[in-house]
C-alpha cells in the first residue's frame, strides 16, 4: 500500500447508517444488531454527523438501574442529533490514504465517512481497514490502473531479493549508474526495515485493541518511519 493511494481502494461501500432524526434508543439496536465501531449520520443521502461506539458509553449515562426498557427510556428522552459529532469530519474517495490517516490522528478519531463533492456518504474507512490493507496487502483484490494493466512492482523471490542485497553492497560505491541502483536497494531495503517495525506494532494493536502502551509504541514506529521518509534518497548518476 502507498500513501498516496485514493482511500476508495481500502474504504467499506455497504456502509450502516442512522438517521438524524432517528431517537437515541436506535443507536443502541444497531451497534448490538451489527459488528460496527461508527455510525454515519445522515440527512437522507448527505453526512451530517458521526457517531462511534463511544457514544453508546455515554448513552448508558442516561440510563437509570431501575428503567425496564432501555431503548424505549432513550427514544422518549434523547435523539441522534443531540449526541452525534458535527461538524462530520469526512474525506473524499479520491483522498489519498495519508490524508485520511493524518485526519484520523490529528482529531483522534478511528472512521471517516466518505462521500462524494455534495457530501453524500458512499462509504467509511477506519484505522483497521488501512492497517489491514499494509500488513496482508496480498488479501487485496488485484488493482488495475487505467490502461488495464495491473499497478503492482516486479516480483522477486526471497531468494532473488537476498542475492539482489548481497550485489549491492559492494556495487554501492561505483559512481555510474549501477553504483547509484545499487544505494537505492540499499536504502529500500533500510526503508523496508523501519516500516516492518510499524506493522509488527500495528498487528499487535489490531489484536489487543486500543492499548495505551501499544498505541506509544505504534507511534514511536510511525515516527522512527516518517524521519527515515523524509531523508533525501540516494541520487541516481546521471
Amino acid at each position: 500500500m502507498l500513501p498516496n493511494e485514493p482511500v476508495e481502494r481500502f474504504m467499506t461501500e455497504a456502509v450502516l447508517s442512522i438517521d438524524v432524526n432517528a431517537r437515541a434508543g436506535e443507536i443502541l439496536r444497531l451497534f448490538a444488531a451489527f459488528p460496527v465501531h461508527h455510525l454515519p449520520v445522515v440527512d437522507g443521502t448527505r453526512v451530517v454527523g458521526m457517531l462511534s461506539s463511544a457514544d453508546v458509553l455515554k448513552l448508558e449515562g442516561f440510563i437509570p438501574a431501575h428503567a425496564v426498557d432501555r431503548q424505549q427510556y432513550l427514544n422518549q428522552r434523547v435523539n441522534v442529533a443531540a449526541i452525534m459529532r458535527h461538524p462530520p469530519i469526512a474525506v473524499l474517495a479520491t483522498h489519498s490514504v495519508e490524508e485520511a490517516a493524518r485526519l484520523m490522528a490529528s482529531h483522534g478519531i478511528h472512521g471517516l465517512p466518505v462521500t462524494d463533492r455534495q457530501g453524500n456518504l458512499i462509504g467509511i474507512v477506519t484505522t483497521t481497514d488501512i492497517m489491514h490493507a499494509a500488513l496482508f496487502p496480498e488479501r487485496r483484490a488485484d488493482l488495475k490502473d487505467n490502461s488495464g494493466s495491473k499497478t503492482g512492482t516486479v516480483h522477486m523471490s526471497p531468494a532473488q531479493l537476498e542475492h539482489a542485497l548481497r550485489l549491492a553492497g559492494p556495487a554501492a560505491e561505483a559512481s555510474d549508474d549501477h553504483g547509484a541502483i545499487a544505494r537505492a536497494l540499499l536504502h529500500l531495503q533500510a526503508r523496508g526495515r523501519s516500516l516492518e517495525g510499524v506493522f509488527v506494532c500495528a498487528e499487535r494493536y489490531l489484536r489487543a485493541g486500543q492499548d495505551e502502551g501499544l498505541h506509544a509504541a505504534l507511534a514511536k514506529a510511525i515516527q522512527r518511519a516518517r524521519g527515515e521518509r523524509d531523508e533525501p534518497p540516494p541520487a541516481l548518476a546521471l
